[in-house]
């Protein structure tokens, strides 16, 4: 029988609740951003209509699949790759944002779909280069305090430009919007000058992450957009809002498997160093039951009971998502990225059938809730089966026959040239997050 010491025990109390309290700040940072989204959601739709708005939701939907799989390397090689690969990778990250940002301003005028989303989408990649320090240590709260700041900067341009232009329009709040990606910008290509870049990997490595988080973004964005086609913004706007809650309340999920990126790390992604499932529970219930008290709230207010019943349903995906955040992290530290491509790949298209169907059927916004419990449940079951099997050494290697582990590693990697003196000092000052810390 192993005994384990009073002290030993209460080492590991306080560690577990050290990763709680990191998640919930980090969710209070969140959920603040959140709340101040919603704000200006409301206000969106008080000035240019819920289809105005729903414009705006679909064009954002347009972003997040059009930029987040490009990004995708970027962000699961920067928790489980050297201290040298990572500066390398963060500096390619930082120059493929920008190009994307520079199309968007070009397109300025000539299609609003297009040039929001290369411009959000771009400055969205920028960004989370810049965060990318944060997020590699296992410190969701610094993450999402930048994100809080960024999004409250970003509202409040937009709002006062709609709240004081005589005839504000859809095109004036999102430049405004979308300005302090410039800024963000500046801070990110100083804070990776004199660092040759690196692409994120081998192609290999490339396609399949790529291809992972572009199933990702259409299973979580192209539910949004299929409902604007099948019906009208409206329905799209009505789902859009529920979505954004449950997205938001659900991200607890994503903090609290961050903060175990440097033990899973080390580990080399064994299940063991991760999240207790006991905890994992504890956060999930305590995520879903929020969403279910608003959404029954709301069946109570002059709000569109569509939304209500989508808040109400979307409550059980909240439960679901949280326990996919944490097994989504453990397989990022498991290397194994086949895995994750698969599963989204083969759920997406079930979830965006469901959608298509119910919608037909006459349930509006409720359908897309539907399809998403759906669609997470068994996501679930496939994750958390392959998250009990042996970590990968590199890639998904058991997943190619006749692969091994050198095959599919990175070439062997030169140390980055990065500048000297007071330059470096510099760096190291941007890497902790200077610019933010305020």
């Amino acid at each position: 029988m192993v005994t384990v010491s009073p002290f030993a025990a209460a080492r590991d109390l306080a560690q577990s609740h050290s990763h709680i309290t990191k998640a919930v700040v980090a969710a209070m940072w969140t959920y603040g951003g959140r709340g101040i989204g919603l704000l200006w959601t409301l206000i969106l739709i008080a000035k240019l209509g819920i289809g105005g708005y729903g414009q705006y939701a679909m064009a954002f939907a347009l972003a997040a699949i059009a930029a987040a799989p490009v990004d995708n390397p970027f962000s699961v090689r920067a928790i489980r790759e050297s201290e040298s690969r990572f500066l390398s990778e963060r500096s390619g990250r930082v120059l493929v944002g920008l190009t994307a940002m520079v199309a968007g301003v070009a397109l300025i005028g000539v299609n609003y779909l297009a040039w929001f989303a290369l411009l959000v989408g771009g400055g969205e990649v920028v960004f989370n280069a810049y965060k990318s320090r944060a997020f590699r240590d296992g410190d969701p709260h610094r993450v999402m305090r930048m994100d809080t700041i960024r999004q409250t900067t970003s509202i409040a341009l937009g709002t006062g430009y709609l709240m004081l232009a005589p005839q504000p329009s859809l095109v004036g709040a999102s430049l405004l919007y979308a300005a302090p990606y410039l800024v963000i910008a500046c801070a990110s290509v100083r804070m990776v000058w004199g660092v040759a870049p690196k692409a994120p990997g081998t192609p290999r490595i490339i396609a399949i992450l790529f291809t992972e988080h572009l199933a990702n973004a259409v299973y979580i964005q192209g539910d949004i957009l299929l409902l604007g086609f099948l019906t009208n913004s409206d329905v799209a706007g009505y789902y859009s809002v529920a979505s954004t809650f449950a997205w938001a309340v659900a991200q607890i999920g994503q903090s609290f498997g961050v903060t175990y990126h440097e033990k899973l790390r080390a580990a080399g992604g064994h299940a063991s160093a991760g999240p207790p499932k006991k905890h994992v529970f504890i956060v999930a219930t305590g995520a879903s039951l929020a969403l279910l008290i608003v959404g029954v709230v709301l069946l109570f207010t002059p709000v569109a009971t569509e939304l209500a019943v989508s808040m109400i349903v979307m409550s059980a995906f909240v439960f679901l998502r949280v326990f996919n955040f944490v097994y989504t992290t453990l397989l990022y530290l498991q290397r194994r990225d086949a895995v994750r491509t698969i599963s989204a790949g083969a759920v997406a298209p079930v979830k965006l059938g469901l959608v298509a169907v119910l919608a037909m059927a006459g349930l509006g916004a409720v359908s897309g809730a539907i399809a998403s419990v759906v669609a997470d449940a068994l996501l679930l079951v496939v994750l958390s089966r392959a998250s009990r099997s042996r970590p990968l050494e590199s890639g998904d290697v058991a997943e190619k026959p006749g692969a091994t582990a050198e095959m599919l590693s990175d070439t062997a990697e030169i140390p980055v040239q990065v500048r000297g003196g007071r330059h470096r000092r510099e760096d190291l000052e941007n890497e902790r997050g200077v610019l933010w810390s305020g």
